[in-house]
């Protein structure tokens, strides 16, 4: 075999162990990008409401006024509560709620401030 016909050998071997490498790299990364999405929407009177993730220190959403709705990205995995607020700056706060790793959540409010209600849905 010449040297030029080597050397193109040689060169169509790394082009397909490059692109099984990455096409290995990508395989096993597609489970860890099923990223899914948190979405709070406010259907209640009185009162805002906004999201907080405690494992993400404290990072919260938008605050989310009657009849708004806001969503943010999440790998799941990981608990959240909602707060509401009233206009005298008085909260009430909901338990925690849990989002499957994986997993996308719908979250609503209604009511009233003195009668709040809650719905999760997971998916």
């Amino acid at each position: 075999m010449s040297v030029s016909r080597r050397g193109k050998a040689l060169a169509s071997s790394l082009v397909v162990g490059l692109f099984l490498t990455f096409g290995l790299a990508i395989a096993t990364a597609s489970p860890a990008a099923a990223a899914g999405t948190f979405r709070l929407c406010n259907v209640g009177s009185g009162y805002t409401a906004t999201a907080h993730f405690p494992a993400r220190g404290g990072f919260s959403t938008y605050v989310v006024g009657s009849g708004q709705c806001t969503s943010v990205s999440t790998n799941g995995g990981e608990s959240i509560n909602v707060r509401i607020r009233n206009s005298g700056g008085a909260n009430k706060m909901t338990p925690n709620y849990y989002i499957p790793s994986g997993r996308s959540m719908d979250f609503s409010t209604g009511g009233t401030f003195a009668a709040p209600q809650f719905h999760a849905q997971v998916y």
